[in-house]
């Protein structure tokens, strides 16, 4: 019986997490120019912007060239979070289901130190075989820290 599972990492923002979240709401096409030894290229199918209901497709490369058509299910700018599914695509020869969801969390002067992201990919493994999309999870965390980055000399 196949079960939905999930995997999820946090990585510390010094940038402000409107301004990491704006950048996935509003300009994440252009992680093409950014990573180009991962994202070959972009283009809405549905949609002008990054809302939800938009289809976007991706050609990125993970370990091999792959591609995607991947919706996005929610958007939420006031809790600052994207839901995104692939609805199409090399991943789905892996897994059933595919869903990332980005969280840009304010974490002001709390316990959990300080501002963070916080990606989480839940799937459903085509079968027993299938690794958890551990790769996925470590190309959100590396663009998520160069993304930190850039913004947080350019803020």
């Amino acid at each position: 019986m196949s079960q939905t599972d999930s995997i999820w990492a946090k990585v510390q923002l010094k940038s402000p997490p409107e301004k990491f979240y704006g950048f996935f709401r509003n300009h994440m096409g252009d992680l093409v120019n950014m990573y180009p030894e991962h994202f070959q290229s972009f283009q809405f199918l549905e949609g002008e912007s990054f809302s939800t209901g938009s289809v976007m497709h991706w050609q990125y490369h993970l370990g091999s060239p792959a591609a995607a058509k991947i919706k996005m299910r929610l958007v939420d700018d006031v809790k600052r979070y994207i839901v995104y599914e692939v609805v199409e695509g090399d991943a789905l020869k892996y897994y059933k289901v595919f869903r990332a969801k980005l969280e840009a969390v304010n974490g002001g002067f709390n316990k959990m130190g300080g501002n963070f992201a916080k990606w989480t990919i839940e799937f459903e493994k085509a079968n027993e075989n299938v690794p958890s999309p551990e790769s996925y999870l470590e190309l959100a965390v590396k663009v998520s820290k160069g993304l930190d980055s850039y913004i947080f000399k350019n803020t």
